[in-house]
Parts: C-alpha cells; structure tokens; sequence
C-alpha cells in the first residue's frame, strides 16, 4: 500500500541519516573551501577524512537518530541545533590549536556551517514533520492488540487519537468483562476474555501488543506473562496508575528486574560539577553584584518597618528543612492564621511598595546566592515552596515530593517555561512539578547554563507578584 521507502522503521531512516549526515555536511565542506591547499605537516590522509571523522564521532552521540515517531520536534530542532554548535566549537578550536584556522575563508566558513545546519534541521526535523503528516492519513501506520481494563483501554486509544501523527491504531481490544457506562468510540468491538485473545493471535497478525494490569481484572499477571512471553511481536507494559511525572527505567538488583519510576540518577562526578558551578558562578554574582546588594538592602530598612531580610522555613534536598534568605517584601506582623497556605497574588495588600519592584524584577531573590554558597541550594534546580505549601500539595499532587531529590533552585526549569508566581490550581503545580522533574532526567551542564541564559533575559516577569 505504501512505497518501500516509507515503510521502513524510524530505525532504520535513523541508520540511513547516521551514513548521510557526515557525508553530507563534508560534501558541503569540500565545496565551499575547494581552495584549501593541505599544508605538508598535515597528516597524510586527505584533511576531510578527519574532519568526516570528527563529525561523525559528534553527532552520533547527540541522541537525534532516535525513533521518529514520539520524539518532540521542538526538542528534536534544539538538540540539532546544539549539537551543531558543539561540532563547530570542536572544529574551530582544533583549528586554533593546529594554526590551521587562517588557510580557510571565514565567509566560506560561515555559508558552510549555515548551509549545514539547514541541511541537518531539513533531514531529522523536517523528514520528521512529513512523516508525521503521512501518518495522519493513514500511511506507514503500526497496529496495536490492547489488553486491560474498559477505562484503561478507552484511555489509551484516546491518546492514540489525539495523536494521530504516531501512525499506531488499536484494531483489537481484549480484557475482563467491560462495564457498561463507559463510551468506547475510540475502541474497536470488544473481543472477549484472555482465552478469546489467545485465539486471535493465533489467526491473526498485529506490530505490538499493549497491557495493563490490575489484580481486579480477575486474571493473573502470571497467565498473560505465559501468554505474552510465546509471542514474537514486542510487548510494552502502559500501566493505567502511570502518570506524566513518570520515567521508566530498568535496573538489576541482583538477578531482579526492576523498574525506575522515580528519582534521581545523578552520579556522585554530575553533582560534583554541578556544585563546583554554583561555588563559581555563586561567588562572581556576589562580588559583582555587591553594590546592589548594599542599595537594596537600604531601600527596604527605609521604606518600611522590619528587618531586611525576610527568613523562611522550606524544603530542600531529600526534603530536609532549611532557611531560605530574601529580601523582604511585605509588611511584617501579618497575622500567622491568615498567610498560612496564602499565596502572594496579584495587587496584594500585603506586599510593599517596593516589594512589588523588587519581586517584578527578581531582586527579593538576591540574598539566595548565599543560600547556594553554603549550600542548601543550586543556581538551578526545582524552586523550594513554603513548608505550608509542600504539605499541601503533596497529599494532592503525585510525585510531588520527588522534585526534592535535587537541591532546590533560585531558578528552574519550570520558571523558565512559565510556570513561575502564583499556582492558583492544582492543574498550575501539576504541570510545574512536571517541569521540575522532567530538568531532572534531562540534566546537564548545559542545559542549566541555557536556564540560567533564559532567566537573564527573561528577569522582568509580569507572573512575579
């Protein structure tokens, strides 16, 4: 029904672009600086054989030849992107360091990398989007056998019908006996009971098989295991209890199989080297920023009654208790039963005049560089809530207490993509707790130095009150 081409898997146009992509960006090397003359002292292969190496060894490892049918695009463009940036900083300093930058034409140079990097977004982002429009008409799809509950089957194939652009489709449905009161549009006929399945397969042909569990179901998860194991198509496990905060990881423990749903995998070097940023960056803020420090620091004894800073109990790492330090920006003496749990809001009676300045620009947070250098906190990490707050939203929120198996933050991931001032729902600390952990399972030097870039640019917030 569909040409060769498109049927292949995402793994293997991701084998076709691994061969492509060096062979491409050192064609286009080679046509753009066709003038370059090999000094005698070069290494005896040709000088693009290197680079191609060079090339290839980078990109491999950038994690963009993954599968084509669940990745983000926007996520896709920026590690394109990124990795880009990674390989020309390689090339150049390889060039300083070999005194080879100055036989090459920095115009050439610079229509070679541009041209490049339109090429790569044109392979992965933009093969990626046409494959996506193919799919949602139908073509190169995957078929899906579901096995589970009536709700978790309706709830998963109206995932799959929010996201057409997948190409997967459940065209059978098998589990215990379906309740009555739910609406199955998004489901195929119900086929029956784990015998019923059982003598689908063995007429019919499917890509994948999908399960959940229950011990209501009434079937034993050792049964469908026998069943599932003398099969030859993959097998996924989509429990019905998973939510979006999530990650699944296997592990070993022993000759135990085990699987991560939450918490921290950072190793003992990454929070090291983090902390050694902190210490650096921490120390060059406040020098820096001394003087502001001093003027601020006046500005709040003069305009208002009460001391200067403002101290704070609030969670930190592994949920210990610590002091966070602010300059204050409210009023002092407010009652305990009325701020309990409150929220600062927009227009709020309780903050200062100049708190209101102070907070819109960020400059309450200040004395939290001290908090980093002693540190109870990270420049970058999940931002630490009242203890009220926490006791709140944990019993409300799932996995809420998990973003604390990093050092909080004066900023995050979560301010940076918006999530920052008030939570006036749970739905608002929901998707901020997402955010939270998903920087955790993302961690890298980098991406907190594109945070800490991000929140620079975006230090005046409207959200900030």
């Amino acid at each position: 029904m569909t040409s060769g081409l498109l049927k292949l898997h995402g793994e293997s146009i991701a084998s076709l672009q691994r061969a492509f992509d060096p062979i491409a960006i050192t064609l286009l090397f080679v046509l753009f600086n066709r003038s370059y003359q090999s000094p005698a002292a070069d290494f005896q292969s040709p000088y693009w054989f290197w680079f191609a190496l060079l090339v290839t060894i980078l990109l491999r490892r950038s994690g963009i030849y993954t599968s084509y049918r669940s990745l983000s695009l926007l996520l896709l463009a920026r590690r394109v992107t990124t990795r880009w940036l990674l390989v020309l900083a390689a090339l150049l300093f390889i060039g300083f360091a070999t005194n080879s930058i100055n036989s090459f034409s920095r115009f050439n140079i610079f229509l070679w990398a541009s041209s490049s990097l339109f090429v790569l977004l044109a392979s992965h982002v933009g093969l990626r989007k046409l494959l996506r429009i193919y799919r949602s008409r139908g073509g190169n799809s995957r078929t899906i056998l579901y096995w589970g509950s009536s709700s978790s089957a309706a709830k998963f194939a109206d995932e799959l019908a929010a996201s057409p652009w997948m190409g997967l489709k459940i065209i059978a449905w098998f589990g215990p006996k379906p309740t009555s009161t739910l609406s199955y549009h998004s489901l195929p006929e119900y086929g029956g009971h784990i015998n019923d399945m059982r003598l689908w397969i063995d007429l019919n042909s499917v890509d994948r098989l999908v399960f959940s569990h229950a011990s209501a179901d009434g079937v034993e998860i050792s049964d469908l295991l026998r069943i599932f194991g003398d099969l030859s198509i993959p097998v996924i496990y989509a429990p019905a209890w998973a939510c979006s905060s999530m990650h699944f990881t296997s592990d070993q423990i022993g000759s135990q199989s085990c699987i991560d749903i939450w918490g921290s995998r950072q190793r003992l070097l990454d929070r090291q080297l983090k902390r050694a940023c902190d210490l650096l960056l921490g120390i060059a803020a406040v020098l820096i920023l001394a003087p502001l420090f001093l003027f601020v620091a006046i500005a709040v004894k003069l305009t208002s009654p009460g001391p200067v800073l403002f101290r704070q109990e609030r969670y930190g790492l592994d949920g210990k208790p610590f002091n966070i330090y602010k300059f204050r920006s409210m009023y002092v003496c407010q009652p305990r039963d009325q701020t309990a749990l409150k929220q600062a809001t927009r227009n709020d009676p309780r903050v200062t005049p100049l708190g209101a300045f102070l907070r819109r620009w960020s400059l309450d947070e200040l004395p939290q560089l001290f908090n980093v250098l002693i540190g109870d906190m990270s420049l970058v990490g999940p931002r630490p809530h009242a203890s009220e707050h926490n006791e709140f939203y944990r019993l409300r929120v799932p996995g809420y207490m998990q973003r604390h198996s990093f050092k909080p933050g004066i900023t995050g991931l979560a301010q940076v993509e918006g999530w920052r001032g008030e939570t006036s729902t749970i739905s608002s600390m929901a998707n901020r707790v997402a955010a939270d952990l998903r920087y955790q399972r993302t961690w890298s030097l980098s991406l907190d130095f594109k945070i800490l870039l991000k929140t620079f640019l975006s230090i005046r917030s409207t959200n900030a009150y």
